[in-house]
């Protein structure tokens, strides 16, 4: 009888510490959420800056200073070429809305007629009177604009971030690796935070590659059909391809659903959405099992309720980062005893052990 009571006592505690983590990481996200992706930039620049030191020619000519500042210089890049994708293509949209506006009315036409409604056009009617007409592009963009410069202002807290995060990059290993008291646990601190990195970094890298590969065969459908914002559809499925399981469905969605109110016909929107669909089952299915394998350790359903919790608590962001923090939670719980079954419960096929890890994964 004491052992049940033990028992269900800790798991009061440890749903109350649940309940009481979870409300601090949705409350504090404003705080949060900047810090981790400062982290994750972070390690992305470490990652880079690893790779350029390693190239077989260039590397061990270039000093470390350049390889740093080359680095760095590719991340903001990157970053602001999003941002300025992001803005050109809402101008664009601007100039393509009356056309937008024709199409879209001739298929309600069409599927009016298709489902007898002639005698009753108010359909038509008040979609264009209520939304078409109101709608006040000036808003939109000014919306936009605001939108943008939210965007920019969080980039900016997120670079400071991640500028005193790279300052402090030996001081904070060190510190981790000093959290427990003997010798043999500082080895088993470097060794799991060695394992974290290794193991994230090869899914940033496979991952990366998938989406690559996916958003340029996604690229080449959409200039075939001649769908409007090609590249920038194409930037967003290799974005949205990092959502597990739901992110490439929305990529494909919303270049698809432009098919409609730009050609105004559904021979375009049928071949788009085989095409895209086509290439995301081909990837997804075929290449990225063989590429990925069971390097993560991951259960599949782990993977969509990480999806689902971090959505809530952090929204994009959350769904972006909950595979590289699950990862995290997976590697940290199976260094303490208490937390052992919690990473046995997370992983893929219960071995939570480094090797048994590597081993599952050479034999997947």
């Amino acid at each position: 009888m004491p052992v049940v009571t033990d028992t269900l006592q800790r798991l009061a505690a440890g749903a109350i510490l649940t309940l009481a983590v979870g409300y601090i990481l949705y409350v504090g996200r404003p705080i949060l959420v900047p810090l981790v992706l400062g982290l994750f930039i972070a390690y992305v620049f470490w990652t880079l800056v690893a790779w350029v030191r390693t190239a077989p020619v260039v590397g061990r000519f270039m000093p470390g200073w350049l390889a740093h500042v080359g680095a760095l210089a590719l991340i903001t890049a990157v970053i602001w070429g999003l941002v300025l994708l992001v803005t050109q293509n809402i101008a664009m949209v601007e100039k393509q809305l009356p056309t937008y506006r024709g199409n879209l009315e001739i298929l309600l036409e069409r599927a009016a007629q298709l489902l007898n409604l002639e005698q009753v056009p108010t359909i038509e009617q008040l979609l264009r009177e209520q939304v078409i007409d109101r709608l006040d592009m000036g808003r939109l963009v000014g919306g936009a604009v605001g939108i943008m410069t939210a965007l920019l202002g969080n980039l900016v807290v997120v670079f400071i971030y991640t500028i005193f995060v790279l300052m402090e990059r030996f001081s904070i290993v060190a510190k981790l690796e000093r959290l427990t008291d003997s010798a043999q646990g500082g080895h088993r601190m470097a060794a799991a935070l060695g394992e974290i990195g290794g193991r994230i970094g090869r899914y940033l890298a496979l991952k990366s590659f998938v989406s690559a590969v996916v958003a340029l065969g996604s690229w080449v459908i959409m200039r075939l059909i001649g769908i409007d914002f090609a590249e920038f559809w194409a930037v967003l499925i290799f974005v949205f391809n990092f959502i597990p399981y739901v992110g490439s469905f929305v990529a494909v969605l919303l270049p698809v659903m432009l098919t409609l109110v730009q050609f105004g016909s559904l021979g375009p929107f049928l071949v788009a959405l085989v095409g895209l669909t086509g290439v995301q089952v081909v990837v997804g299915n075929v290449i990225e099992p063989r590429l990925m394998g069971r390097s993560l350790n991951l259960s599949p359903i782990v993977i969509l309720l990480s999806l689902a919790m971090w959505s809530a608590l952090w929204g994009v962001v959350g769904a972006f980062l909950c595979v590289p923090i699950t990862v995290v939670m997976l590697i940290v719980f199976s260094e303490f005893e208490a937390t052992r079954p919690v990473a046995i419960l997370l992983s893929q096929d219960g071995r939570i052990d480094p090797e048994d890890a590597e081993a599952s994964a050479a034999t997947s």
